[in-house]
């Protein structure tokens, strides 16, 4: 069979390819490594872009998409076995998360991808390189990151102490437990991370 499309091999295009050079700006050095962002985001690349839009969404809803699906899932089976009980606490949930003023770990997501290492490859978001920049995120401490610039322009338009935060990070760890526990078991029989 003669294959009507060619195969491209995907070329790794980094910090340094001159396709990117030019467009890209120095924000910082976490952990010895040099963190940069595109100048102007609409120069991202595509598919890049697309994960950072979705990204920016969540931050916007206060909940990962993964999160909510999951949620809608089991509010569905729940639907069919008539606990309007569980669905009840579920949707109670959802609407608490999604009323916080701002939401960390959706925040954290959205710095991964804006934020990325000079030897990253840009041409789309790789979420296995975005824990590990999370996790160099949490090192730093979160009033550090979160109320400096650059993660700053991410957060809402007020003035937030770091007390303020740290009580964000725990409402919003409180709710993802209880939500955790509203949800259905996994079919290996543990209970879903959120």
């Amino acid at each position: 069979m003669i294959s009507l499309f060619k195969k491209t091999e995907h070329t790794k295009k980094t910090a340094i390819h001159p396709e990117y050079k030019k467009l890209i700006e120095y924000v910082t050095t976490l952990e010895g490594r040099k963190l940069y962002k595109f100048k102007n985001l609409l120069d991202m690349p595509h598919d890049r872009y697309n994960k950072c839009t979705r990204f920016s969404t969540e931050v916007n809803m206060r909940i990962d998409s993964n999160t909510l699906q999951e949620s809608l899932d089991d509010c569905i089976e729940y639907a069919n076995e008539g606990n309007f009980t569980k669905i009840i606490g579920i949707l109670h949930i959802l609407k608490e998360m999604t009323n916080m003023l701002i939401s960390i770990d959706t925040s954290y997501r959205l710095a991964s991808c804006v934020y990325f290492w000079e030897d990253e490859d840009l041409t789309d978001y790789d979420f296995e390189i975005g824990d590990e920049k999370i996790q160099v995120f949490k090192q730093v401490g979160m009033s550090d990151f979160f109320l400096s610039e650059p993660m700053k322009n991410f957060l809402p338009q007020m003035n937030i102490s770091e007390q303020g935060l740290e009580a964000y990070l725990l409402q919003e760890r409180e709710f993802k437990k209880i939500l955790s526990s509203q949800l259905k078991k996994t079919s290996a029989g543990k209970e879903r991370q959120i």
